[in-house]
């Protein structure tokens, strides 16, 4: 047993991020390095109720429950679209609207596409990644996903049902317990809060919903690998060796694209935490102790003019439609749309398409102009959406961070221009309606 002998409290809290009043814990001092904590399925933050206090001595440790999980609420109105990708946007919201910054991320199971999505989105906010049972490779999905898989190649109610039948109490004890070579190690509040959660009506169609969009998460996985072969983040994976599920050939498979890569395979199943939590203890504060300490992280962006640069599955013109219906349903004013290859070819001459939306909320804009008025300058917001040269669509944007170093903003105040880059990250998605 680690020796805690004060060990922190804590606490349990609800903030509006997308439109969602996202439900978490936290603990630890608030100067401390953040590590994020992301669940998987069926589970939400209570999986990590006793991970917290064990790291919170030296960490400021935050754990969110997803929308369609634990005590997240999302308001009927939003209609929300249950996807990896609107649960990753949720999720960057949520960072933003806590203003972090930098953080390492603890990623299991659905955890895992929806933490590497952020680093997709904000690779510069990435310290390190703990993957426990959090799979970013083909060969890591194991025979338990054939009915799911069946599922995502006729996605019919017959197939649809197939998977609703083991969506209870008895089904989800058998989840946590599956491959634990002493069932009985596994205490019975976990599966039994999550089986309460998911008797809510209309739950179970939440959950069959994403199973079928977890196709889109292995056809990202090309994605997550670049990112691990380019960003070469600090990884240790510490997998239950039994998992059905994710199995231990994509704990390996991390490795390959990241030689750095620390892999640590337990004698247990997919709820590696319920069983071996000490053991998981010791791994990450070792791994963690030894990452760089002691320095101010620059603005995120780049480092010499904080423009952050993401790229867009549609055309400019999409692009720029699809934002502009963002803004509405979010009841942002749009205050003007600069078409600069419109007016270039007025001027008779030639430009690839760019688009130039500004937009924006007094009530959110004015503080920030009272406290600086140089802030002006920068607003209202932007998005830039243009081609470039090899005929990609880009959509680029002030970094905050940057904003806020540049007009020596209040940190207070930072929420107030913190929604760029979900903005631009759900713009980009223009293909999704």
């Amino acid at each position: 047993m680690l020796d805690t002998p004060n060990m922190p409290m804590t606490s349990h809290h609800l903030i509006e991020a997308d439109g969602v009043q996202v439900f978490y814990r936290e603990a630890g001092p608030a100067d401390a390095p953040v590590i994020l904590l992301l669940h998987g399925f069926p589970a939400s933050s209570f999986q990590y109720r006793d991970l917290i206090p064990r790291l919170a001595d030296r960490y400021r440790v935050i754990a969110p429950d997803l929308p369609g999980f634990g005590f997240t609420e999302v308001p009927a109105e939003r209609k929300y679209a249950y996807t990896f990708d609107s649960l990753a946007r949720t999720i960057l919201a949520f960072t933003e609207a806590l203003k972090l910054t930098r953080y390492a991320m603890y990623v299991f199971d659905y955890g895992a596409p929806t933490g590497f999505r952020l680093a997709l989105m904000a690779p510069e906010r990435i310290t390190a990644i703990v993957s426990q049972n959090g799979n970013a490779y083909e060969e890591g999905l194991g025979d338990a996903w054939l009915p799911i898989q069946r599922y995502w190649r006729d996605p019919s109610l017959e197939n649809r049902n197939a998977i609703r039948a083991g969506l209870n109490l008895e089904g989800l004890r058998h989840e946590y317990s599956v491959g634990i070579p002493d069932p009985f190690r596994i205490k019975p509040e976990g599966y039994t809060l999550d089986a309460a959660l998911l008797a809510r009506p209309g739950n179970v169609d939440i959950q069959l919903d994403l199973f079928l969009d977890y196709a889109n998460n292995v056809k990202l996985y090309p994605k997550f690998q670049e990112y691990f072969r380019k960003a070469k983040p600090p990884i240790l994976a510490v997998w239950g060796k039994f998992d059905p599920y994710f199995v231990p050939a994509g704990a390996e498979a991390f490795r390959r694209d990241n030689p750095n890569a620390v892999v640590e395979l337990l004698p247990t199943g997919h709820f590696a935490l319920e069983t071996h939590l000490e053991e998981i203890v010791a791994r990450m504060r070792g791994f963690l102790d030894q990452l760089p300490t002691g320095t101010t992280p620059q603005p995120t962006g780049s480092p010499q003019n904080g423009i952050v640069t993401v790229p867009s599955k549609c055309s400019v013109e999409q692009t720029a439609a699809r934002l502009e219906r963002i803004l509405a349903e979010r009841n942002v004013k749009l205050f003007a749309v600069i078409n600069h290859s419109g007016e270039a070819e007025k001027a008779g001459l030639q430009m690839r398409p760019s688009k130039l939306l500004i937009f924006g909320n007094p009530k959110a804009g004015t503080p920030l102009m009272v406290t600086a008025p140089t802030a002006a300058l920068d607003l209202p917001l932007k998005l830039l959406i243009w081609e470039d040269a090899g005929g990609a669509t880009k959509i680029a944007y002030n970094d905050a961070a940057w904003l806020q170093h540049r007009h020596a903003l209040p940190q207070e105040l930072m929420t107030n221009i913190s929604a760029l880059p979900a903005l631009a990250s759900e713009a980009a998605e223009c293909g999704q309606g």
